[in-house]
């Protein structure tokens, strides 16, 4: 599992780097857009680094816990996770390109990292200490 957070987060990471040089070819002159879609685009753009950071972070400290019940909140929160990146990078290119206007997508793609962090925060804890 970890394997799997540390492959997507570098392949999210490479997204973000790709849609950073989008956002200079497309919109070379920055003042030729309005300030309010730059906004769009950054926060977008800025919402895909996140998703990356939370994977590489899981796939460099997630422990999955022996206990069944935790074990199925780990692995629900990281489908969850994915499905939260997948969201949040569908957002960047409909929002920023398409609509160049808000719209659920991203908000949808946040609430569902809340949703996969918090179902790792539950499933992960442990009163026993670890290995070091």
């Amino acid at each position: 599992m970890s394997l799997t957070h540390l492959i997507i987060g570098f392949a999210v990471l490479i997204i973000f780097l790709i849609t950073g040089q989008l956002m200079g070819l497309d919109f070379p002159d920055k003042n030729a857009i309005s300030p309010e879609l730059r906004l769009l685009m950054r926060s977008r753009h800025i919402y895909i680094l996140f998703s990356a950071l939370i994977h590489l972070c899981l796939g460099l400290y997630l422990r999955i816990r022996p206990q069944t019940w935790r074990r199925i909140l780990q692995y629900v929160g990281s489908l969850v996770l994915v499905i939260s990146s997948s969201l949040l990078i569908w957002a960047f290119f409909t929002e920023t390109f398409s609509l160049q206007h808000f719209s659920g997508i991203s908000r949808y793609g946040i609430i569902l990292s809340l949703v996969g962090v918090g179902l790792h925060v539950i499933g992960g804890l442990s009163r026993q200490k670890h290995d070091q």
